[in-house]
């Protein structure tokens, strides 16, 4: 079935929205998101706020591996961790540390995929920066150890009332007072 130029043009204006929309996608997320091949874990395409997490430019990312840009220490387990990802298509690390370019150590987590497209199958790493939400875990807990420790010294219990559903909860420190 031959096409005529007029579905020629329709499909190719597809493509170049297509296209589009995905470059739109690719650079306003807010994770960072690197592009690897998937033969040799070499970066092809960063994000801007993949760049604007670590500090590196572009030119500093691009035809470059991971380790080689500092992203990951351990150059042995990383390239055994890519190794799991060729084999596996999928790889997730909960907490990653990492080292921005001017030094900082971040808390990263890290989703990549293996995939396919036309020409061949690429590597999606999806970075999103975890430092707020690490450092507020933190200091929740150590609240809650403050906590802990003022109502044992103070001799005190802490209940709750749910009042909609009638529930109650007692601490240790209320059954010690009511000896219960």
């Amino acid at each position: 079935m031959k096409k005529t130029l007029a579905q020629l043009l329709i499909a190719d204006q597809a493509l170049i929205a297509s296209e589009e929309r995905y470059r739109r996608l690719f650079e306003a997320a807010q994770d960072g998101i690197l592009i690897l091949n998937v033969d040799t874990g070499v970066i092809e395409d960063v994000n801007p706020f993949m760049m604007e997490i670590l500090g590196y430019s572009y030119t500093e990312f691009l035809d470059k591996e991971l380790w080689e840009i500092g992203l990951f220490s351990d150059i042995d387990a990383n390239k055994e961790a890519f190794s799991k990802l060729k084999e596996e298509g999928y790889i997730r690390y909960k907490d990653l540390p990492l080292k921005t370019k001017d030094g900082r150590a971040i808390s990263v987590e890290f989703v990549s995929n293996s995939y396919d497209v036309s020409d061949g199958q690429v590597i999606q790493c999806n970075i999103r920066n975890i430092t707020e939400r690490k450092t507020a875990e933190e200091n929740n807990k150590q609240l809650t150890e403050r906590l802990l420790l003022a109502t044992q010294s103070a001799k005190l219990g802490i209940w709750d009332w749910d009042i909609k559903n009638n529930i109650l909860k007692w601490d240790d420190g209320m059954y010690l007072l009511f000896n219960l």
